[in-house]
């Protein structure tokens, strides 16, 4: 099962990598390559956060939400800066909710955080 949730991890990473280039070349006007952007964003936030979740409760601890996922994630040194990654949970959040309620640059830059982030991780 390890393996079946890290692959999905690896294909949403590549998802995000896509849809960051789509992004950049879209034409004036064009939102369809935001909204694709949000949702690769929003996939693999999930798919981290549940994989977080796992390692560490396999380490004794307990997550039940996101947020308390990465906190703990951090405690056991599986990610640093805890504090941006949930920025990047909030803003994954905003966009599910409200896709113009943070501005979209600033969306696109913690889009591109979140791929360096994943990329860092030790996945086994």
């Amino acid at each position: 099962m390890v393996h079946g949730r890290i692959e999905k991890i690896g294909n949403s990473i590549k998802n995000l990598e896509q849809a960051l280039k789509l992004y950049e070349k879209r034409k004036e006007g064009d939102e369809l390559p935001f909204l694709a952007l949000c949702k690769t964003v929003e996939v693999l936030m999930e798919y981290l956060w549940k994989e977080f979740k796992q390692r560490v409760e396999t380490e004794g601890l307990f997550a039940v939400s996101p947020k308390e996922a990465i906190r703990q994630a951090a405690t056991i040194g599986l990610i640093d800066e805890p504090d941006r990654w949930i920025k990047i949970v909030l803003a994954r959040n905003d966009s599910v909710h409200d896709y113009f309620g943070i501005p979209e640059g600033d969306y696109v830059g913690l889009a591109r955080e979140l791929l360096v982030k994943s990329r860092a991780i030790s996945w086994p």
